[in-house]
């Protein structure tokens, strides 16, 4: 009886230190993935994580997901941004979100990113909007955090 509770525990705890492996490599990937633009980043970690295996699940944990994203003209013709934010968990969330516009060079332009709450109900979507100034033609970077 010792012996299999022996190797049950030998087991839990080999799986244990596999998952936060994988888990520590998958996380300094996701913080370390170069800028891309016309995208959405979620800056606070524990919101949007990917795991491989070990105890938080069999591929994926997700709290919050960014559904569909992209920019648009506005009758002004300048350009709006929009992410519609899922909540996947019981309870409303209070997120924040900012936008850096760019040029076509990649150069930060227009305004100055500035974090907006977003409350996104339990197991529901909500959107984020952002409006650019300028009528040029702009790529975008979307940053998701935690409320503070």
């Amino acid at each position: 009886m010792h012996a299999k509770f022996a190797i049950a525990a030998s087991l839990l705890a080999s799986a244990l230190i596999a998952g936060c492996q994988t888990s520590s490599k998958l996380e300094h990937e996701q913080r370390t993935a170069p800028t891309t633009y016309n995208s959405v980043t979620f800056t606070d970690y524990d919101l949007n994580r990917n795991f491989s295996g070990g105890i938080p699940g069999p591929h994926k944990v997700f709290r919050f997901t960014a559904e569909k994203h992209g920019i648009r003209r506005t009758p002004a013709n300048t350009s709006e941004v929009f992410v519609v934010l899922r909540n996947h968990t019981d309870y409303n969330g209070i997120l924040e979100a900012r936008t850096q516009f760019f040029d076509q060079s990649e150069i930060p332009t227009d305004v100055e990113p500035r974090w907006q709450r977003v409350v996104v109900p339990a197991n529901s979507t909500s959107v984020y909007l952002e409006k650019s100034t300028t009528t040029a033609q702009l790529k975008y970077r979307v940053e998701v955090r935690q409320a503070k």
